[in-house]
């Protein structure tokens, strides 16, 4: 079993800064405090989203809308170097050792030079399109709590404009709600290889400050002639007033085939978020540029009713790569609860990084995600909710569990070339407490449907933390079935600064204390933490690292 907690922080590539910089340190518990400025060495303006770290150790911060920042570092770190880098300017090394810590050290540098692509002009009449997620209509209103309020963070979407160019003229994103401070917005333009963002198109980055109101924030680029050849990620660091230290309060849409990433400002890795921004760029473009629209939701495979809820649901079906080629293979089934929002990117995310995706991946869902919101809360949770809980529809898991093993597996047996004995049960959040029960209800009678079972940051406090005690309290069945658990949380939220993050560190360690006490033979756990990660963050994953464990458990199709 992995610890509960680790420490974890960024560093970023050599992305370059120039700068006016004052430093000072002190000891806090064996900490250096490392303070500065930075700014630009032509103009003497502040320069925000100023990434600054340690050359040798994951240690990382970045500097504010006033070119603030403060980085906290072991000393044990004091012969490192202190690394300052913003893309478009040069990147800066100082040797900790050699700053004059007690009255500062003053270093300016010069921006690089870069030019842009050259714009091929044509006699065809170019057009001014919308490109990303163009729609505001919610029909569940959510804003991004991946990252803690008061800390700058880049968010990215990948912007389809095709091959034969795209001349920017805006850029868009939706907000929820108003602050009262105007924020700084730095626009960068990546490459996507590999699925992710990675170098920079163009050196050029779009600085602007920028009221916060709601509805449509539109950032002007028409000033910049900006030319891409190609489809791009567009980056928007957003980094919080240093008076207010407020969130951003940017909207977020469920579902549908955008690629969207996010990382906290100066992290080297992109995150996968279980959602996308209400994010586009408007551009002219030539006739013949891509027509796909990041609108819309997944389209379901089938629909499904079930006698026993006396609902329908719908079936989100995902077969892998080469299953029509190969019609005497039976394949793995796996489920994935709550599809509307997690089928197209864990999908996604399953052909990049397991091989071949030798799963039939099953996804059950609803209408619209709308719909998903609270028919989950209906579906997810046993028995029904107490008043703390705030449910107003909920303990319907018991009919739900008896749907998929008694009611959809039989349909997807029939339907399609499956593994009867290799099924996993994917779910996060309430749909992590549902793949608990549905755990609690397998070791007790011996008899349940899956053998891999995948809790995704689990609602735990659900029902005076019913099923915490139900796994404490039940006696396991005597079988020779072995069945696999993958339980994983964030590192935020086990936190001890709050009475929820109590609540849940608490929890969390009761469920791996029961877990491993022995007790359950025939059962096998496997648990993580993901460090600085929260909630949300868990599900991508969680799921798909769990599915290349389960993938190498099972082996290739029979």
């Amino acid at each position: 079993m992995r610890p509960l907690l680790q420490l974890f922080t960024y560093s970023v590539g050599a992305t370059q800064c120039l700068f006016l910089l004052a430093l000072s340190s002190y000891e806090v518990q064996a900490q250096r405090l490392v303070r500065g400025s930075v700014r630009d060495a032509t103009t003497h303006r502040p320069l925000a989203a100023v990434t600054i770290r340690l050359a040798q150790a994951q240690y990382s911060t970045s500097s504010h809308s006033d070119g603030s920042f403060t980085l906290a570092l072991p000393a044990l770190y004091q012969s490192d170097t202190l690394l300052l880098s913003c893309l478009g300017y040069t990147t800066q090394r100082l040797p900790l050792t050699t700053l004059d810590l007690a009255g500062g050290q003053q270093v300016l540098l010069h921006p690089q030079s870069a030019g842009l692509a050259a714009v091929a002009v044509t006699a065809r009449k170019w057009q001014e399109r919308a490109f990303g997620v163009t729609s505001a209509r919610a029909l569940v209103h959510f804003t991004d709590g991946t990252v803690p309020s008061g800390q700058a963070i880049e968010i990215a979407q990948l912007m389809r404009t095709g091959s034969g160019g795209a001349v920017l003229t805006s850029a868009n994103l939706y907000l929820a709600a108003g602050l009262p401070d105007s924020v700084t917005l730095v626009l960068r333009f990546y490459r996507l290889e590999g699925e992710r963002p990675t170098t920079p198109l163009i050196a050029q980055v779009i600085r602007q400050r920028a009221a916060i109101r709601p509805g449509w924030l539109r950032l002007d680029l028409t000033p910049y002639g900006l030319f891409l050849p190609q489809d791009f990620v567009l980056g928007v660091t957003i980094t919080p007033s240093a008076a207010t230290q407020a969130a951003i309060p940017y909207e977020i849409k469920l579902g549908g085939p955008a690629k969207s990433f996010a990382r906290p400002a100066g992290a080297a890795t992109w995150r996968v978020p279980p959602h996308h921004y209400r994010l586009y760029i408007t551009a002219r473009v030539p006739p013949a540029a891509s027509t796909a629209s990041d609108n819309q939701q997944p389209v379901a495979s089938h629909r499904l009713y079930s006698p026993t809820v006396q609902d329908s649901f719908f079936l989100f079906v995902r077969l892998p790569k080469g299953y029509a080629q190969h019609p005497r293979r039976h394949y793995p089934v796996v489920v994935l609860l709550d599809a509307n929002v997690y089928l197209d990117i864990v999908h996604d995310e399953l052909c990049r990084q397991v091989a071949d995706a030798p799963f039939i991946l099953v996804g059950v869902g609803y209408r619209d995600a709308g719909l998903a919101d609270s028919l989950r809360q209906r579906d997810d949770t046993y028995p029904a909710g107490l008043p703390a809980d705030s449910l107003p529809v909920s303990g319907g898991g018991q009919r739900f569990l008896t749907f998929l093993q008694q009611e959809l597996l039989p349909y997807v047996d029939h339907t399609y070339r499956t593994q009867p004995s290799n099924r996993t049960l994917l779910g996060h959040s309430l749909g992590g407490y549902l793949v608990l029960y549905a755990l609690a209800e397998n070791l007790q009678t011996g008899q349940g449907a899956f053998t891999h079972y995948v809790a995704a940051s689990p609602v735990l406090y659900y029902h005076d933390q019913y099923v915490l005690q139900l796994l404490a309290t039940l006696v396991p069945a005597a079988t020779s079935q072995l069945v696999h658990l993958y339980l994983n949380n964030g590192a935020r939220e086990l936190t001890p600064h709050t009475a929820e993050g109590v609540a849940t560190m608490t929890n969390f360690r009761t469920l791996a204390a029961t877990l491993a006490s022995g007790k359950f033979t025939s059962l096998q756990v496997q648990t993580h933490v993901y460090p600085d990660y929260g909630h949300l963050e868990t599900a991508v994953p969680t799921f798909v690292e769990s599915l290349q464990r389960v993938s190498t458990l099972l082996g290739k199709p029979n």
